[in-house]
């Protein structure tokens, strides 16, 4: 049982490591981290149900999840080849598009409830 408890130990470990890694050292991360603070702040002062809370919670994770795949995806390809290729460049923008419809449908959510209880 000590090892498993060693081996969660160190797979936590990795995540948190890249969890940091990725807020310290990609812009885009970390913006989208600020934006889910600063949602989050701005919801604790609006009268949202539990519902809600869930929906937002879920789209701000949801979008900062993509914004870790697509960075993942783009350093994979930068690590195959530092050659530009065109379908380095189709796997990177494929890989942006998933991202940028997350944050899309993460905003909407934003609108509808958040702008719901503002107006």
């Amino acid at each position: 049982m000590h090892w498993l408890k060693d081996k969660l130990i160190h797979k936590f470990g990795y995540a948190f490591a890249g969890l940091w890694t990725g807020i310290r050292q990609d812009s885009s991360i970390a913006l989208q981290c600020v934006l889910g603070v600063v949602t989050i702040i701005v919801c604790l002062f609006l009268p949202l149900s539990a519902i809600e809370w869930c929906l937002i919670l879920i789209m701000i994770f949801l979008v900062i999840t993509m914004e870790f795949i697509n960075s993942a995806i783009e350093e994979t390809v930068n690590y195959i080849s530092l050659q530009r290729h065109p379908m380095a460049k189709r796997i990177k923008d494929l890989s942006a598009a998933a991202v940028l419809l997350t944050s899309i449908c993460a905003l909407c959510v934003a609108v509808i409830i958040i702008g719901g209880k503002l107006f």
